[in-house]
């Protein structure tokens, strides 16, 4: 079977979609966010962090239909792949005949094929063998639940024909916030007081 490189990235919602789109994506956004205490101390890299969001039944329940899901996708793929090389393969046979009929009616001995077909036609089909499936998961700042489900599934097992790659594309972008002026509204009247003009 092909080998299948498999590309789990974790994002955030806030900074836009995954370019170029992921194969199979995961919003985790239901999922319930840990407490900001735990928040504000890890990422989703850190064990404890991790340790929190697998005690909750819908972040493992998820966890086990991505793992299912990739299996699925997975297998498609390699599946693909087969079919096409046995239609390669009888493609390549084809050829190989006809170079074998063309050089029995040849009238010089002395002339050798540039390439052999069936060489060729292996090269490229062991090439062609590199398959990748690209998948995102996500929630809002792509920090914690997101980049914890990618962590978690880097650690599952998986067969040796698959290669998991992890990549946290927001995990280290700095979190500004947005900066709301000190305003409050004075009594019933629409007019609207800074701190500085405090009476």
């Amino acid at each position: 079977m092909a080998t299948v490189t498999v590309a789990i990235y974790s994002s955030g919602a806030q900074y836009g979609p995954l370019q170029p789109p992921a194969t199979l994506r995961y919003d985790l956004r239901k999922i319930t966010n840990p407490p900001k205490q735990l928040r504000d101390t890890s990422d989703g890299r850190s064990k404890k962090l991790r340790d929190h969001l697998t005690n909750n039944k819908d972040f493992m329940q998820l966890l086990d239909t991505i793992h299912t899901d990739i299996l699925r996708e997975v297998g498609q793929l390699q599946a693909a792949v087969t079919n096409e090389t046995d239609e390669t393969s009888a493609a390549t046979q084809h050829l190989q005949q006809l170079h074998t009929h063309a050089s029995e009616r040849s009238d010089s001995v002395d002339k050798e094929p540039s390439l052999d077909v069936g060489e060729g036609a292996a090269q490229a089909a062991e090439h062609d063998n590199k398959l990748k499936l690209t998948v995102n998961c996500f929630c809002h700042q792509g920090r914690h639940r997101s980049a914890s489900m990618v962590e978690e599934l880097a650690r599952l097992r998986w067969p040796a024909d698959v290669d998991v790659e992890v990549f946290h594309r927001d995990i280290d972008r700095s979190r500004k916030k947005v900066e709301r002026s000190k305003q409050r509204w004075v009594g019933k009247s629409s007019t609207m007081l800074s701190e500085d003009d405090e009476p």
